[in-house]
């Protein structure tokens, strides 16, 4: 019978023959040209990650540019001129008085409230400065379920302004308004609002969002702020009470993840 394997204990043979090894000794060339291939890789990763930034930069500019501007702003205490929008705006003339030849009593000025609304509908966020026309998209895909076509009448509209998905409640409605605009888009795109969302990473919670509809005033309160899926269909949902929700691509130049902004209504007029 033939043994397929040697009976011979490795400490015997240690002893009698000393240790085996098949080790071949590394020489400095073998060593050089190992660290040749590894330099080599790194090299092309690192040319690899700045023609990727090169990229980027050039494609996202003008959205990469307002978030420069609006981090540069803050840092220098300036505020957005929108801010009056969300506040008080009567206009109080307490110590101008009228007179008359004869001797009359001074006659106070009352409070003057002088805003006007704007005859479009129109998103305003005071946070990051942005007065934006929203533009309505037909149903019909919709209802057809049509989703390709859909997704172009969306994208020809974003080229006006943010769009209201169609679909969802309108101001006024008891229900979730739902308005979509783009963080960056492509910089040869002809539309002039491919980045009036490029800051909306910045909204705070309790922000205030203004809507202007059918020549009215909502104002809104942002109560929650996250990051979802594409797929998740649930914040388009309708919802029993009257709220606002804000949608854009994140991160910038990415269509990744959709960055959901959520406000509740708290004053209309």
């Amino acid at each position: 019978m033939y043994r397929l394997h040697i009976d011979a204990k490795p400490t015997e043979m240690t002893k009698s023959q000393g240790p085996i090894t098949n080790k071949v000794p590394r020489t400095n060339n073998q060593k050089s040209k190992i660290w040749a291939f590894i330099w080599d890789k790194i090299q092309f990763l690192l040319v690899s990650i700045a023609v990727f930034a090169v990229i980027y930069v050039v494609i996202n500019w003008q959205a990469l540019q307002m978030n420069v501007e609006y981090y540069w702003n803050s840092f220098n205490g300036v505020k957005s001129p929108l801010e009056q929008l969300v506040q008080d705006n009567a206009t109080q003339f307490d110590n101008v008085s009228l007179t008359d030849l004869g001797d009359k009593t001074l006659e106070k000025i009352p409070p003057l409230n002088v805003e006007v609304f704007p005859t479009d509908t129109r998103v305003v966020i005071p946070r990051i400065n942005q007065n934006v026309p929203v533009v309505g998209v037909k149903n019909e895909n919709l209802v057809a379920r049509k989703w390709n076509e859909l997704e172009k009448d969306m994208q020809n509209a974003l080229q006006n302004g943010v769009v209201h998905y169609p679909g969802t409640a309108l101001p006024g409605d008891n229900g979730n308004v739902v308005i979509t605009g783009h963080s960056s888009y492509y910089a040869w795109d002809a539309g002039s609002f491919k980045d009036v969302f490029a800051l909306l990473h910045d909204v705070k919670m309790g922000d205030k969002v203004v809507v202007y509809f059918n020549q009215k005033k909502f104002i809104y309160e942002v109560f929650e702020i996250k990051t979802v899926s594409p797929k998740d269909v649930d914040v388009l949902a309708p919802t029993n009470s009257e709220q606002l929700t804000l949608i854009t691509c994140t991160p910038i130049g990415t269509n990744l993840k959709r960055l959901v902004v959520t406000a509740r209504l708290v004053e209309k007029g």
